[in-house]
């Protein structure tokens, strides 16, 4: 049996090594298949390049391989190199420079990759997707001015080593190269960045249709603003702004690109606002003004980005915040059925207004809170964090409900705020005993709370006292009222009655309508009836939060545990 065991093991471990070696052909095969594709597209743009090149043969002021190899090497790894190298010495080998001169360009176009490529994700932390400013700004310094650099000393080097450019025209040849590789990098690679990212823009702003008039908008405008002489160049900008306003990066970057398209094909062919000078130079001031609008549509878009996230962001935020504000159900009491109703209203949906809760104080006695707190946002959040943590522990210590508000309005002065820190709160506390509860609350500035009868007959609750947060020693009264089987309490804030306001208010006598006809219903039921009476309105947005709360005794009260 023993040889057997190996034998297996044997055959196990070839089986291993005949997958392990197809896994390093495939990926041999496709590490191949990138070096050919790369170094193809980059050749073919580079022939397109050296076709535009007029002074010198060898340096072009349009040349789109530099955006090509800058993209291949971040989106693929340093390890395309020698796809750059391919690419830029099948584009050079027939430009009649001397064969030193050749490799000697070949040398900086692939250095200048590596540079580009080590400086925008090692020192720069670069994100292909351009959605920040920094990126976008990483781009220009980084890829489009540093790295460029390295391409037009090593290349203007080899010319001049190869007696294909006479010394005294370094400094322009220089200034030519350097540009034309700058708008490879500002105008071709932001496209092609971008379009590998297309999975993290599926959710634009424009829409198909506003996507078709933007570009036959832009095509005809681009098209009348380079075919004639008149410097109209300004217009394409609003344009451009709507790109990246309305489609964010993908329209920034394809807008550029068409834009530069129509001035480089116009300019080329000595028309347009830029065919006043030389063909380097008329190359070079179109490409400049298409790199510079396209930047800043790209910063535009990224500032555009950065605002959705933070606003994405501070929604989120809001609503784990306002899961911890407000209980996620109300806790088992016994002898009482119990529903509550919470709507975030405003831009946003920033957290902040209403609140409640339902805790015991002690065994047989149950204590209930219902709130507003002035604003929304973070400040709203601490103040309304504040109040439950202060009602909660002030429960513990003080038994009458108006001593309770009165700890509140303390802790509410205390706060250091310049606008005033301002709360309203109705605290109640439920006495059970057997089948009836006798409830005492106190209002601080708030809505006092409704009583419905088994019979349906509805009242109001006590009296309304001092907002809290303004006098050190507000006006609060308790009250009390005991509740038989069938009698319900409902809770409400205040904007139940001014969702819609001023459009439309709400009388409290409506209220009282809606709730006597919901005698005999359960609190559910009551909830229900109560938002689609008052709260389904498609014609009107809710101004306000919307906090209701409603407890019922009923007549066979659950064990206490």
């Amino acid at each position: 049996m023993r040889p057997l065991a190996i034998d297996g093991s044997v055959v196990s471990q070839r089986r291993e090594d005949r997958h392990r070696r197809r896994r390093r052909r495939r990926e041999e095969g496709r590490y191949a298949l990138q070096i050919v594709a790369v170094a193809g597209v980059y050749a073919a743009s580079g022939k397109l390049g050296l076709h535009l090149a007029f002074a010198i043969h060898s340096v072009s002021a349009i040349w789109p391989p530099t955006g090509i190899a800058l993209v291949a090497l971040i989106l693929g790894g340093y390890r395309l190199w020698p796809a750059v190298a391919l690419g830029a010495l099948l584009t050079n080998l027939d430009t009649g420079v001397p064969a030193v001169t050749v490799l000697g360009i070949t040398c900086g176009n692939t250095l200048e990759a590596l540079v580009g490529a080590y400086l925008l994700r090692r020192v720069a932390r670069f994100r292909p997707s351009l959605e920040r400013v920094r990126d976008v700004l990483s781009l220009v310094a980084c890829g489009a001015v540093l790295s460029t650099m390295v391409s037009a000393s090593v290349g203007v080097a080899s010319l001049l080593l190869g007696d294909a450019v006479a010394f005294a025209h370094v400094p322009s040849v220089w200034r030519t190269w350097w540009l034309g590789d700058m708008g490879g990098d500002l105008i071709v690679a932001p496209v092609l960045l971008v379009a590998a990212s297309h999975r993290r823009f599926r959710r634009l702003p424009g829409r198909p249709a506003e996507a078709v008039a933007l570009v036959l908008v832009l095509a005809g405008v681009s098209v009348l603003v380079f075919s004639q002489s008149t410097n109209l160049v300004y217009v394409v900008f609003p344009l451009l702004t709507w790109a990246a306003l309305r489609f964010w990066q993908p329209g920034a970057t394809a807008g550029s690109l068409m834009v530069a398209a129509v001035a480089v094909t116009f300019t080329a062919n000595g028309k347009g606002p830029f065919a006043t000078s030389g063909p380097d130079d008329r190359l070079l001031l179109a490409q400049t003004f298409v790199a510079v609008a396209g930047v800043s549509a790209l910063v535009l878009a990224a500032v555009t980005s950065e605002r959705r996230r933070a606003e994405r962001a501070e929604r989120e935020i809001a609503a784990t915040l306002q899961q911890s504000l407000v209980p996620r159900q109300l806790p088992e009491v016994p002898g009482v059925s119990r529903a509550a109703y919470f709507s975030a209203a405003g831009e946003g949906h920033l957290v902040g207004g209403d609140f409640y809760d339902l805790f015991r104080v002690s065994d047989g006695r149950w204590a209930v809170i219902l709130g507003d707190v002035c604003g929304k946002g973070p400040r709203a959040a601490a103040l309304t964090a504040l109040a439950r943590h202060t009602l909660r522990a002030a429960s513990l210590r003080e038994r009458l409900p108006s001593r309770v508000l009165a700890s509140l309005n303390e802790a509410v002065r205390r706060q250091d705020d310049d606008a005033g820190a301002l709360c309203t709160a109705i605290y109640a506390t439920l006495d059970l005993n057997g089948a009836s509860a006798a409830v005492t609350m106190s209002s601080g500035g708030h809505p006092l709370p409704l009583i419905l009868r088994a019979d349906g007959s509805v009242a109001e609750l006590g009296e309304p006292g001092s907002l809290l947060g303004v006098d050190p020693q507000p006006f609060l009264v308790d009250h009390s009222v005991e509740l038989l089987p069938g009698d319900t309490i409902l809770l409400y804030s205040d904007g139940l009655i001014e969702a819609y306001a001023p459009g439309r208010i709400v009388h409290v006598s409506e209220l009282e309508s809606i709730l006597a006809s919901c005698a005999g219903s359960e609190p559910p039921q009551i909830i229900a009836a109560i938002e689609r009476s008052l709260l389904d309105s498609r014609d009107l947005e809710p101004r306000d939060d919307v906090a209701i709360v409603v407890l019922q005794v009923t007549a066979d009260p659950a064990p206490d545990s």
